[in-house]
């Protein structure tokens, strides 16, 4: 959860882009809840029954500490009109891009013309 601290602390500067960070939790409801309050300017969607990680197909089934299934940590830019202009899945669980990588993307892929 150190990537959506890093996220949470550059809010402004998404902010400043008219972008929004979506986090998608695989906890139950109580647990994206609590995450939720502890990450204020993200929005987090609760997605236990594996909906929105299997229709963009980021489940890593068992790769989890205890063999949990996860989401592999994946970015997707969707411009205003819904079109995917970037995506970043890594082929490690353990890789994330960086709050100031993410926004570099913003700039590069969702700035305006």
């Amino acid at each position: 959860m150190v990537e959506l601290g890093q996220l949470e602390a550059h809010h402004d500067k998404f902010a400043k882009r008219h972008s929004r960070v979506v986090a998608v939790s695989l906890d139950g409801l109580e647990d994206s809840k609590k995450m939720q309050e502890d990450f204020p300017h993200l929005t987090v969607v609760a997605d236990h029954e594996h909906k929105l990680v299997d229709a963009v197909a980021v489940l890593h089934p068992g790769a989890g500490e205890h063999g949990e299934d996860v989401a592999v940590p994946t970015t997707i830019l969707v411009d205003k009109y819904g079109v995917v202009r970037a995506l970043f899945r890594p082929t490690n669980v353990a890789s994330r891009l960086s709050a100031s990588e993410v926004l570099a993307t913003v700039d590069k892929k969702l700035a305006a013309p």
